[in-house]
């Protein structure tokens, strides 16, 4: 069974996060694990060592998930645990400043994820990284062939 670690320190944007994760249907198997705190992100992780973590950036720091990317990252039980940051900071490189994109790649994320995602995408890349087949049923409702 996949177990998923969504960290958000928002409770409505983990809940969000719960709902699409249905869109596998009720019997995908997938267990999802919720922190929301940088903190508890970690502390997760170590105990639960997911599948996929998708980690917000921004919490209760400007970069508090940044920081338990790394702390993850270190951590040898867990350090190739994929991490997706799903992030409403978009910021473009300016003034010899990384972007927001850079900087979450080079703390450790796999994958940059902006907010408002596109379902579409993110079910297609959930479905391949875990194996699980997308149902025809939301196949055909969210159009993809």
């Amino acid at each position: 069974m996949p177990k998923v670690l969504v960290v958000d320190d928002k409770e409505e944007n983990r809940y969000v996060l719960k709902n699409f994760f249905m869109l596998f249907g009720i019997n995908s198997g997938i267990e999802i694990v919720e922190a929301s705190s940088g903190d508890e992100a970690v502390a997760k992780a170590k105990e639960v060592n997911p599948d996929l973590i998708i980690m917000d950036v921004k919490m209760e720091t400007d970069y508090a998930g940044l920081d338990a990317t790394r702390a993850i990252r270190a951590s040898e039980v867990i350090s190739a645990t994929p991490i997706w940051a799903l992030t409403s900071q978009a910021m473009e490189s300016h003034d010899d400043e990384e972007s927001d994109r850079e900087k979450c790649m080079k703390a450790g994320c796999n994958e940059y994820i902006p907010k408002p995602f596109d379902q579409v995408e993110l079910i297609q890349k959930v479905s391949r990284l875990l194996g699980i087949e997308i149902p025809k049923k939301t196949k055909m409702r969210m159009g993809i062939d």
